[in-house]
């Protein structure tokens, strides 16, 4: 039992845990989803007119609540403090989906112009700039932590990815472009759970230290 409680408390378990969550969007590979690898955005799978929408909202939560849980029991606040910002904007992220898939559907397209979607579909990008602020914020923290090459390496695919998004919104090529990031953010989480000696948290004080 002692054991695994311990297992519980470790940080590293959790965000191994979320890294995996984090990457279910592959699932697309296998699931006739009807959209684009290359065009469409990962968050139109969540959209409210997809037939698979609670598969990805679901994992995604649990993402979600790994992080936090992983959060948590950081003492390190330079990673720690981004990381539950990352999973704040994760869930609300997942809460205020899309309303449609605007890349396979020239009618949403239309109503996105027109303005006529829901206030969810439009904060919709608003929590999702936050997330990808947090992520690369908290691949930094974990960079100058561990001082790893791999995690500077994140921290630039982050940021390169980052630049292309804002080029090509809504362009061909921006599926790929978020994929590419989505999986260089899982590659960040197994990156903090590959270290196995994060500093101990024992109480509410411990988790704010540093």
């Amino acid at each position: 039992m002692t054991a695994a409680v311990e297992t519980r408390n470790r940080p590293e378990v959790w965000l191994a845990a979320a890294a995996l969550l984090y990457s279910c969007w592959l699932l697309e590979l296998v699931l006739p989803t009807g959209l684009s690898l290359v065009d469409s955005y990962v968050s139109e799978l969540l959209a409210d007119d997809q037939p698979f929408r609670w598969v990805f909202r679901v994992t995604d939560l649990l993402a979600a609540t790994c992080v936090l849980l992983a959060a948590r029991r950081l003492r390190t606040r330079v990673i720690a403090v981004p990381l539950l910002v990352f999973a704040v904007a994760t869930i609300a992220d997942t809460v205020l989906s899309l309303d449609c898939a605007a890349s396979v559907d020239a009618l949403c397209r239309y109503r996105e112009n027109a303005g006529a979607v829901s206030l969810g579909h439009r904060a919709h990008q608003v929590t999702s700039v936050l997330t990808f602020i947090s992520a690369l914020i908290a691949a930094v923290g974990l960079a100058r932590y561990t001082r790893r090459w791999d995690a500077w390496l994140v921290v630039g695919l982050l940021a390169t990815t980052g630049v292309l998004s804002g080029v090509l919104a809504n362009q061909p090529g921006a599926g790929v472009v978020q994929r590419v990031q989505l999986l260089t953010v899982a590659a960040g989480l197994l990156l903090g759970a590959r270290r196995r000696r994060w500093p101990p948290s024992t109480s509410a004080e411990s988790r704010w230290g540093r």
